[in-house]
């Protein structure tokens, strides 16, 4: 019985979003997942390069998805189910990391609590976009790689090996998405509590994690091209000014808020700045019972919230100046949010099973309050996200059984106006994928017919 309750939740948890995402995948490429279906046609005519698969996407990459959309497509015939099956599953890998981290806290008596809460947080349903939504496969490669640099960085003394496997680790996150680029100052300062001053070895590891992030720092300027410094300072708003600064302070907040009361955006600032005092009061309550361990032990929790942090602060930085403040509130975004309220529950519930004390029934009932929102935050998405869904499905339905000849109207849902598609969606009837998969071949072209004949 204490194995199923200490892993019962998790199984719970994976196995629902396994099979609602099974059930509500988008059957079709959705606005950006469109960027895959020329990559997919060169890697089918063999002309598909390096530089490729790691060109920028606005300000990301995104190669280590399109390398595994790419694998599955080979695969599965762009089968879009196996995209939300691999997010799943990549998921499933970060959060082994994910309760290997809760286990440096050394506290075995709250591991089942800590390892139910994590997983209702990492697998939760209010991030339903980024599960059904193939393209966003990077988003999970993202947050595996960020737990096991993490994760690495945080199991002791620094070695060179285990510096390597993170930085390998980072460079994953970082392909994937560039909310990656938080984990860069991160790794210095986990290299830095472990011991990377006390002695060659970790010095060897500050200066190997320095080597990499310059390596990859040096990719994205190569990138971008010769005049990257130039237009990378002209997108950012002016950081001097107290306007700026107050409208990247509250894009933040609601990024942070917005995986516990995205459905109820009035109190997201207030509700923020909950759990981060959550976070410190935490903090504070263990270094008074244990000074001399206190960073070690709770350095790489701090780490998942220093990344959720860093993660709203460059969103913020690409986004507020365009899109306002509510822009933080789009539910993908909740992904990497969920990581600040996994690090804000874990501290307090270390506090609460360590110290006993009457003023943890005040803690214990905020975190109450938390887990309800949390709990009523998911309904709104899920219910949104899977009418959408049923609306891809129906369109592709539409294209697949009359395409050429589909009005553009009933496939605009595939689509933003800026996109033109209809080179797309020739590539995936000719080579009979995607949508596409179990329909009829394409006429040959009049050159082929006679050949054939």
């Amino acid at each position: 019985m204490r194995w199923q309750f200490k892993w019962g939740p998790a199984f719970v948890c994976f196995g629902v979003t396994l099979v609602f995402s099974l059930l509500f995948y988008y059957r079709a490429p959705y606005h950006d997942h469109l960027s895959i279906v020329p990559l997919y046609g060169q890697m089918q005519d063999g002309t598909l390069s390096f530089s490729d698969v790691f060109m920028l996407h606005g300000r990301h990459w995104h190669a280590s998805g399109y390398l595994v959309q790419l694998g599955l497509s080979k695969l599965t015939g762009m089968g879009h189910w196996a995209e939300s099956l691999a997010s799943v599953l990549i998921a499933g890998v970060g959060f082994v990391a994910l309760v290997r981290i809760l286990g440096w806290a050394e506290m075995p008596g709250a591991m089942a609590w800590l390892i139910g809460v994590s997983a209702f947080f990492l697998f939760s349903l209010d991030q339903a976009g980024n599960w059904l939504w193939g393209w966003q496969v990077a988003v999970f490669l993202n947050l595996a790689g960020v737990l096991w640099a993490i994760e690495r960085l945080s199991c002791g003394a620094p070695t060179l090996a285990n510096t390597g496997l993170a930085a390998f680790a980072a460079a994953v996150a970082i392909y994937a998405f560039a909310t990656g680029w938080a984990l860069i100052p991160i790794g210095w300062a986990l290299l830095l509590v472990f011991g990377g001053l006390q002695s060659r070895r970790g010095l060897a590891c500050l200066a190997l994690w320095t080597l990499f992030a310059g390596a990859i720092g040096f990719h994205f300027v190569v990138s971008e091209g010769p005049v990257a410094a130039p237009s990378v300072q002209a997108d950012l708003p002016p950081l001097l000014d107290f306007a700026t600064l107050q409208g990247l302070a509250h894009y933040s907040l609601n990024f942070m808020a917005s995986p516990i009361v995205r459905f109820a955006r009035d109190i997201s600032v207030p509700i923020a700045i909950l759990g981060a005092g959550i976070l410190i009061v935490s903090v504070r309550a263990l270094r008074l019972q244990d000074r001399h361990t206190i960073w070690t032990r709770t350095a790489p929790l701090l780490a998942l919230a220093a990344y959720a942090v860093g993660a709203a602060l460059l969103t913020a930085l690409g986004r507020w100046e365009m899109y306002g403040v509510k822009q933080a509130f789009v539910s993908r975004y909740i992904s990497f949010g969920n990581l600040f309220w996994i690090a804000v529950f874990a501290l307090a519930i270390l506090v609460i099973a360590r110290l006993r004390d009457r003023s943890h029934r005040v803690l214990i009932g905020l975190l109450g309050l938390l887990f309800v929102l949390k709990i009523a935050n998911q309904p709104s998405v899920i219910q949104k996200t899977v009418r959408l869904s049923k609306s891809i499905e129906a369109s592709a339905e539409t294209l697949a059984a009359t395409y050429p000849n589909t009005p553009p109207e009933d496939y605009a849902i595939l689509h933003n106006p800026l996109q033109t598609i209809e080179r797309d969606l020739s590539t995936l009837q000719t080579h009979r994928v995607s949508l596409f998969a179990d329909g009829p071949r394409p006429d040959p072209a009049p050159d082929e017919a006679e050949a054939a004949n």
